[in-house]
C-alpha cells in the first residue's frame, strides 16, 4: 500500500510541475545509439559494435537546451576480454523529469560459435544506482500531501539481459531493460515493470572512400509499460574516418547526425531529433553528442580485405576450403593407412624374429646336447659324481651340486644362508627322489665343472661340492 501511494502522489507532481508538457517514458532514451556505447541499448552489442579499449561519453538533451533538465550522460569503457567475451563500466546519470537516476553500470557478452561467422551471444548490463527527485519544489508544494512520500533517496540494482543471434553481418537481438531489480534501501524487490525491446539488422560491406565502410539499417520495437509501444528504424553510414546516421522513433520523432573520427584516435559527433508527434511537435529539438577516444590502435585492414570480397570471390572461398577440407581428409587417410601398413610389417618382422630367436635357441641347446652326448666321464679316485640320462626336463649339462634338501624348510634355510655369502643359488626339484638340489653353476664341460670344484666356486664356497650330469638323449 505504502508504494502504490507513493507511485500515485510522484505522478500527482509529475502533472503539476510539467501541466499540459507531455510526460517522458522511463527509459532511457538510447534508441539512437547505433555506432557508439550501443551496450546500452542491448547488452550484447559491446561483442562486436562497441569500438574496444575505447572510452565514450554520450549525451542526451531532452526537447532543453544544453544546460537544461531532462538530460541522460553515459560515460563508458569497453574491454575485449578475448575472441569470445567483452565486458564494459561505464558511469551514467538520467533524468527522466521526476527521478534523477546516478549510478554505475557492468557489461558483460559471452558468444558460442555456430559456425564460421554465426554466433550465439549471451550479455547483461547490471546497474547500480541512487534514485532521487528531479525538483525540489515537490517538498514544499502545500497541494501535495507527503505524510507517504519518503523524501530520502533510494539506492537500487538493476539486471538487463540480452540475447542475440549473428549470422555474418545479419543480426537478431532481444533484451529486458529492467527483468530484475532491487532497492537496498527499503530491502524489497522494486515495482517497476519490464521493459521489452527486440531488434533486427544487417551490415552491408560498402566499397568507399577507400575504406572498411558499412551501411546498417535497424528495424526495432520497444514495450514500456503504460505507454505506446515504440517502434523505430535506423540507419548508419560508417567508415573508419567518419559515419552519418538518421532514424525514425514513434514517439521521439525523427533524427539525423554526423561524426568524424581523427588520427584514428579520436571520434566526436552530434545528432537532432525533431519531435513529430502534435504533442511534442511544439517542443525544443533534442540534442544528442558523442565523444570516443581509443587506446589502441584500430584494425581496419583486415575488416577491409573481409569485406572488400564480393559474393563470387566469397564462393570461391567456399569452394576452396572444401577443396582443402577434402585434400585434407585424404592426407590423413593414406597416413592412417600408411600407419597400419607399417604397423602390421612390424607385426610380422617381430614374429619372424621370434621364430628365428627360438630356432636358433633350438639349435643352440641341441647343439649342447649333442656336445654333452658325446662327451665320456671318467671318474677320478674318490670323486662324487652323478649322471643321468634326462630329469625332469633339466638342460643337458654339469650341475656343481652343493646340497640336496628333503625338508622345505632346511631348504629354504640354506639358500637364504649362501645369499648372505654373496652368491646367487639355483635349485632344480627331481620327481624321482622328492629331493631339492641346490646348485651353484651350470657347465657345457666335466673340464669346466671340475675346475670350479676344486676352486671352492672361486673361493666363494669352502664346503664339499660334487657334479651331477644330465646327458640328455
Amino acid at each position: 500500500m505504502h508504494k502504490l501511494l507513493k507511485i500515485f502522489i510522484i505522478y500527482l507532481f509529475t502533472f503539476h510541475v510539467l501541466g499540459q508538457e507531455r510526460n517522458l517514458p522511463g527509459d532511457l532514451r538510447q534508441h539512437n545509439l547505433n555506432q557508439f556505447n550501443s551496450s546500452l541499448f542491448n547488452p550484447t552489442f559491446s561483442f562486436d559494435r562497441n569500438m574496444p579499449r575505447s572510452i565514450t561519453l554520450w549525451s542526451r538533451w531532452q526537447w532543453q537546451t544544453i544546460d537544461a533538465d531532462p538530460t541522460t550522460i553515459f560515460l563508458n569503457y569497453t574491454q575485449k576480454l578475448d575472441a569470445q567475451s567483452s565486458a564494459g563500466i561505464g558511469f551514467f546519470q538520467h533524468n527522466t523529469g521526476v527521478l534523477i537516476n546516478t549510478g554505475a553500470i557492468l557489461n558483460y557478452g559471452y558468444a558460442i560459435p555456430l559456425g564460421e561467422e554465426s554466433n550465439l551471444i549471451f550479455g547483461t548490463n547490471i546497474s547500480f544506482y541512487n534514485q532521487k527527485l528531479a525538483d525540489d519544489r515537490l517538498i514544499d508544494d502545500s497541494q501535495i500531501d507527503l505524510v507517504e512520500l519518503s523524501t530520502e533517496n533510494s539506492f537500487i540494482a538493476e539486471f538487463a539481459p540480452g540475447l542475440r543471434i549473428q549470422a555474418n553481418g545479419f543480426s537478431m537481438a532481444i533484451t529486458i531493460e529492467n527483468a530484475l531489480d532491487y532497492n537496498f534501501s527499503d530491502n524489497e524487490r522494486e515495482a517497476a515493470s519490464r521493459i521489452f525491446s527486440a531488434s533486427i539488422s544487417n551490415d552491408f560491406p560498402v566499397f568507399l572512400f577507400d575504406g572498411v565502410s558499412y551501411l546498417r539499417p535497424m528495424a526495432y520495437v520497444r514495450a514500456i509499460p503504460n505507454e505506446d509501444t515504440q517502434y523505430g528504424l535506423t540507419a548508419l553510414f560508417s567508415n573508419p574516418k567518419f559515419w552519418v546516421q538518421g532514424g525514425y522513433n514513434s514517439f521521439y520523432g525523427v533524427s539525423g547526425g554526423a561524426g568524424a573520427t581523427l588520427f584514428e584516435k579520436f571520434s566526436i559527433g552530434a545528432l537532432m531529433e525533431f519531435g513529430l508527434d502534435n504533442a511534442i511537435s511544439d517542443e525544443d529539438p533534442t540534442f544528442e553528442i558523442v565523444a570516443s577516444y581509443y587506446f589502441g590502435k584500430q584494425s581496419f585492414a583486415a575488416k577491409e580485405k573481409k569485406e572488400k570480397k564480393s559474393a563470387e570471390e566469397r564462393m570461391d572461398d567456399v569452394e576452396e576450403r572444401r577443396w582443402l577440407a577434402e585434400e585434407e581428409r585424404e592426407r590423413q587417410r593414406l597416413e592412417r593407412e600408411q600407419q597400419l601398413a607399417t604397423e602390421r610389417q612390424d607385426s610380422i618382422n617381430k614374429v619372424r624374429e621370434a621364430e628365428l630367436a627360438a630356432v636358433r635357441e633350438q639349435n643352440r641347446l641341441d647343439s649342447i646336447a649333442r656336445v654333452l652326448r658325446e662327451q665320456e666321464v671318467e671318474v677320478q679316485p674318490n670323486e662324487k659324481y652323478e649322471e643321468v640320462v634326462t630329469s625332469d626336463g633339466l638342460e643337458p649339462g654339469f650341475y656343481l651340486i652343493a646340497n640336496v634338501f628333503g625338508t622345505q624348510k632346511y631348504y629354504e634355510s640354506f639358500m637364504n644362508t649362501l645369499r648372505t655369502k654373496g652368491i646367487e643359488p639355483k635349485s632344480f626339484f627331481r620327481s624321482l627322489n622328492g629331493y631339492n638340489y641346490v646348485y651353484l653353476g651350470r657347465y657345457n664341460t666335466i673340464g669346466e665343472a671340475r675346475a670350479a670344484r676344486d676352486s671352492n666356486f672361486n673361493g666363494k664356497y669352502s664346503d664339499a661340492l660334487w657334479i651331477f650330469r644330465v646327458r640328455g638323449k
